[in-house]
């Protein structure tokens, strides 16, 4: 019998987001009623990774889990086993058959469905939250690092082998040989100024750090609306780098529509200069860019790994 729901989770480095969709509801729910539906659970590889993946299984089942299930997971995985190559904010998990791991906790015959993260915020975005009367759209998720999502013609773009749309691995700080490296600007990929190196809450709170400031990013938000300069000076500069990101993928993709969501998308709103101005030095010609806050908030992942279980439902 098939499923009567389909619970999904959204695994991050500090808290796993989990929700479900009863198939009974319309295909297509409302998204805030969806939204209400999130719950939380602490990330906690203290005890090791059977441990943790045990907590998982069990959260999926409080959510009411019933043989389908949809996972983001920051990372790359392998199309063919479904392993999680490499995560660079849980590294614990690297090499993992994530979905085999869960199907022997949860039953054999389990529908599992998982995918980065990013990806599956995306494909929430495309599917019921701000690009959902669009066919194509870039996301890009800012929080611990970036993350990226790609919608091409209503589908969602892996690339080749998988790894297509990691936009937080797109340099927009080279040097050259000569110039010292700038603090903490190389990359756990092994690149030097990597977008999440520069655009992300950890980059904002480096800079902070560097500029004398508290490190409480909501406060200096809320100062730099006030029209604190140097607040202000930050929000810009981190702006400007990720205006360098949208520039780098809209050059390749020639898509119009950039969605910016994560946890650090709440300070969208004093980003946005510095995002302009990036924006306003360099242009290609063709359709103006549309720059907008993602509409899901911390339930676009989960939302969209619900939807990587559609098809085999």
């Amino acid at each position: 019998m098939a499923p009567s729901r389909v619970v999904a989770l959204d695994i991050g480095g500090t808290q796993v987001k989990g929700g479900w969709i009863d198939r009974a509801e319309a295909s297509a729910p409302p998204a805030g009623v969806l939204a209400s539906r999130t719950r939380t659970l602490q990330t906690d590889l203290s005890g090791g990774t059977a441990a943790f993946l045990d907590s998982v299984a069990a959260f999926a089942r409080d959510l009411g889990y019933d043989g389908a299930l949809g996972v983001g997971v920051p990372g790359v995985f392998d199309p063919r086993t479904g392993a999680l190559e490499r995560s660079a904010n849980l590294p614990a998990l690297d090499g993992l058959n994530l979905e085999e791991e869960l199907r022997a906790r949860l039953g054999k015959e389990s529908i599992l469905a998982l995918d980065n993260d990013a990806n599956a915020a995306a494909l929430g975005e495309s599917w019921l939250g701000a690009g959902k009367e669009t066919s194509s759209l870039i996301l890009f998720t800012l929080g611990t690092g970036v993350g990226g999502g790609i919608i091409l013609d209503g589908e969602l773009f892996r690339g080749g082998s998988g790894r297509g749309g990691e936009l937080g691995h797109l340099v927009v700080r080279a040097k050259d040989s000569a110039t010292p490296e700038e603090e903490g600007l190389r990359c756990g990929c092994g690149a030097y100024g990597c977008l999440e190196r520069v655009a992300s809450a950890t980059a904002a709170k480096r800079r902070a750090r560097a500029a004398g400031l508290p490190l409480d990013l909501a406060h200096l938000a809320r100062r730099a609306r006030a029209g604190s300069p140097a607040e202000s000076a930050l929000f810009r500069a981190v702006g400007r780098d990720l205006g360098a990101g949208i520039l780098a993928a809209t050059a390749l993709l020639d898509i119009p529509l950039i969605l910016i969501g994560g946890g650090f998308a709440g300070a969208y709103d004093v980003l946005l200069p510095g995002i302009e101005e990036a924006l306003g030095e360099r242009h290609y010609g063709g359709s103006p860019l549309r720059v907008q806050p993602a509409a899901l908030g911390p339930a676009a992942g989960w939302i969209g790994a619900a939807r990587l279980t559609y098809p085999a439902l």
